[in-house]
């Protein structure tokens, strides 16, 4: 019975092994068959495979369009400023960072830089007055809503001994500043 079992044993690891065997010639055909069907295409369009890519990431879809049109951009300049953001700038910059500030980054000459810095500059100083118009705006609803009610009461905060930049970075009130180079100021002019 052992020499029968074994024998079954053994069978199964050969049955196994010529199928493994089979399996992996099968995948190897089929890259082989991929990897030929590339070349054909690549022979047939004079394009690599690494045209193809670039051309297919470089494709504008509808947003693309909208982006495009938004900032003020020509479909060959959305189209730059796509490639740029997926290579080198996908490495080096935030992930919000405009088109228009990419093709600046990488403007390929002086005339080109000033042309996107114009560009971000107008859109920047349109945001801006965009958001103070809403904060008028706001605060002039606030004060007819709620005339009698303070927004923020800091009259029973302690001052804060920071320098006065360190305060406006932290969001600290100026009224609760006691910055201390000030006061070495002040005090330096009352000794003499």
């Amino acid at each position: 019975m052992n020499a029968l079992n074994s024998l079954g044993l053994r069978t199964a690891a050969v049955m196994t092994a010529v199928l493994m065997a089979c399996a992996l010639h099968v995948d190897a055909f089929a890259q082989a068959r991929v990897i030929n069907q590339t070349q054909e295409q690549q022979t047939q369009t004079g394009e690599s495979s690494q045209q193809r890519l670039a051309r297919l990431h470089s494709q504008l879809d509808g947003n693309d369009l909208l982006v495009a049109q938004i900032w003020g951009l020509s479909n060959e300049e959305m189209v730059r400023a796509k490639v740029l953001l997926k290579g080198p700038r996908a490495a080096f910059s935030v992930e919000n960072l405009s088109p228009v500030e990419a093709l600046g980054i990488h403007a390929r000459d002086e005339k080109e830089r000033v042309k996107y810095a114009e560009m971000f500059a107008r859109a920047l100083q349109a945001d801006v007055e965009r958001s103070l118009a809403w904060n008028r705006a706001f605060m002039e609803v606030q004060a007819r809503l709620y005339p009698n009610q303070v927004v923020m009461d800091y009259s029973g905060q302690s001052p804060v001994a920071v320098p006065t930049a360190t305060a406006d970075m932290m969001g600290v009130p100026r009224t609760l500043v006691q910055d201390p180079a000030a006061a070495r100021k002040s005090s330096a002019t009352k000794k003499r």
